[in-house]
């Protein structure tokens, strides 16, 4: 006879934008193995007009991808109640732990489970290992670049910050040469979006040790889950 069936373990993976995302579920999914792995958007359940009612001229501007693949930069305390709603539908369907797929700045997140805020835990993994070392940091967008500054100093980094948004490798060029002109020691590219081959694609034309948030993320949240 056999025994009651185990119920897979859950982590839910909210991005800022809409679904689909194959891209956030295979990484997580990846640095999880035999875990659930179940991604919403903030903004699923927005409309056109909703949409273009958040995406208007506001501080901290964060780059969202949308369901058609295109991008909006949206302010960022527009977003956190959709983030908010997001994490708790998660956490409704099971999950044990919420990751937020955003690297900007975001405030504590109300939500059942705990919540996993890049912004916050990767300065802290990065603290020793860029002791002394000048940090470079790649943005998705120039507008967040002067948020990213401020962050990053006032978490007791040196820092260079440019920006490169996933997807655009001349963007990604551009930014390797700054940085390179700039004397960073290291690199980090700050934003969910940049995957394992901008990783790579960064230490290449950089010619400098990169890590991407999304790939340290991953791997934090598959040991916690």
């Amino acid at each position: 006879m056999s025994g009651p069936a185990t119920v897979p373990r859950r982590l839910g993976v909210v991005t800022i934008g809409q679904t689909p995302r194959p891209d956030l579920h295979a990484v997580f999914a990846a640095a999880a193995p035999g875990v659930d792995v179940a991604v919403d958007g903030a903004l699923d359940t927005c409309g056109p007009g909703e949409l273009t009612a958040l995406a208007t001229d506001g501080p901290y501007p964060l780059l969202v991808r949308l369901a058609d693949g295109s991008t909006r930069e949206v302010p960022r305390d527009r977003l956190v109640p959709y983030v908010v709603q997001a994490a708790g539908r998660l956490a409704a369907g099971g999950a044990t732990l919420v990751v937020l797929a955003c690297a900007g700045e975001f405030p504590a997140l109300a939500c059942p489970v705990p919540v996993v805020v890049p912004g916050r835990v990767v300065p802290a993994a990065l603290r020793r290992l860029a002791e002394g070392r000048r940090l470079g940091i790649v943005t998705p967008n120039a507008a967040q670049r002067p948020f990213a500054d401020a962050k990053w100093r006032a978490d007791g980094f040196a820092v260079s910050v440019t920006h490169a948004a996933p997807g655009r490798p001349a963007e990604l060029a551009a930014a390797a040469a700054r940085l390179r002109d700039a004397a960073a020691e290291l690199v980090l590219l700050d934003c969910m979006g940049h995957d394992e081959a901008s990783r790579a694609a960064m230490a290449n034309l950089s010619g400098l040790p990169t890590l991407a948030v999304q790939g340290l993320v991953a791997d934090l949240a598959g040991a916690l889950v």
